[in-house]
């Protein structure tokens, strides 16, 4: 057997030996779904040492997952992540991978919370393990293209878009895992959608759902299928926009999820022609939705607006808008996504706002809030 050939075969053993780590994690994490989150916690922390590195970035996953619907919890195993990681068994370059993916896992808590500042603090510290990490001989098992992933939704919170998509692209590259391509395939389609690319988002975004099926995490399934509609939605095409029952399904025990994926059946109702069913679904107190999906509520709003000025009615018109400024109190969006928002609103109020504006306001925010 040659040199090439040696390492060729014991690089595939220490993958499958890996693959086997990882669905022991598996098996381990819903186990512990089962118990008082306290217990197992505490359990973690004092014996460390039994826990493996698998197991780390199972907890690191898991938080990336609900980053988008339970930041605190989020957080809560994220840190959790991080102190575990120095105590895993094994290999050098095995600690100080999953140390470096710990601390990028807390940075994107960070990051969901608004805190940019802390997020490329806890970047830099993760970096720190990056050379320990390539130690060795063989590759690290570490999921590379996740990072790659972390550090793009960063860099575009920042405003640098297109350092995001090189992100989103070379961690694709990496990346030929079934769990972390549809992850990175969501963000880019959400990328595409911010560069008002919604064709280009709707193919990518078409490839993640194709892979997800296969045994995704139902949370990401949904999200896709959710962006998916979104895209094609921005493109004119409502009518292609399918959510499976089972995704639906899914939906009804996650909050910002049920929120997004309603106000989804909105804009394709009112992009039909169904104006009353779209209508129906602003009428809830805005006070009551989760912050997350406040700009999905928004833009449903300008796109009802939009048809609005378009037919004539202005009284109509008028109510609307004067209900637009209670939707943003307290909420996170971007500067430029608000000052369109108010703009709409005001202008409609003192009935200024002519049909091609409308509709291009709807335009402009639906790619400038897209991914928020």
């Amino acid at each position: 057997m040659s040199a090439s050939d040696d390492y060729i075969a014991t690089r595939d053993k220490r993958a499958a030996e890996a693959g086997k780590d990882r669905q022991r994690a598996e098996k381990l994490w819903r186990r512990l779904q089962a118990e008082d989150p306290a217990s197992w916690k505490s359990r973690v922390l004092d014996e460390a040492v039994s826990f493996s590195w698998a197991f780390c970035e199972r907890i690191c996953d898991e938080s990336a997952g609900l980053v988008e619907s339970d930041l605190d919890r989020a957080e809560e195993l994220a840190a959790l992540a991080v102190a575990l990681a120095p105590a895993v068994p094994g290999e050098d370059n095995r600690v100080s991978a999953m140390q470096e993916y710990a601390w990028l896992h807390l940075g994107n808590v960070r990051r969901a919370r608004g805190d940019l500042a802390g997020a490329e603090e806890a970047l830099r510290r993760g970096k720190e393990f990056f050379l320990g990490a390539m130690a060795g001989i063989w590759p690290s098992h570490i999921k590379r293209g996740r990072l790659e992933g972390l550090e793009a939704l960063l860099l575009r919170d920042q405003g640098k878009l297109g350092e995001a998509m090189k992100k989103i692209d070379f961690g694709l590259g990496l990346s030929d895992r079934s769990d972390t391509r549809p992850v990175l395939l969501l963000e880019k389609g959400r990328l595409q959608r911010r560069f008002g690319q919604p064709e280009e988002a709707a193919k990518e975004l078409a490839r993640a759902a194709e892979i997800a099926s296969e045994g995704s995490d139902a949370r990401l399934v949904l999200r896709i299928a959710v962006e998916l509609g979104a895209a094609l939605c921005d493109a004119d095409r409502h009518g292609e926009v399918k959510i499976p029952a089972a995704v639906r399904k899914e939906a009804l025990g996650l909050a910002v999820e049920r929120a997004r994926l309603r106000c989804l059946d909105g804009r394709v109702a009112a992009g039909l022609g169904r104006l009353k069913e779209a209508q129906a679904v602003l009428n809830q107190d805005p006070a009551e939705l989760p912050a997350r999906t406040v700009a999905d509520f928004a833009l449903l709003s300008l796109e009802i607006a939009a048809i609005h000025a378009r037919d004539g009615r202005t009284d109509d018109l008028k109510r609307l808008a004067e209900s637009m400024p209670r939707l943003v109190e307290g909420a996170a969006l971007n500067r430029e996504a608000l000052v369109i928002l108010k703009l709409a609103s005001r202008l409609a109020v003192q009935d200024k706002l002519p049909a091609e504006r409308a509709a291009q306001c709807a335009k402009d925010f639906a790619r400038l809030s897209a991914g928020r």
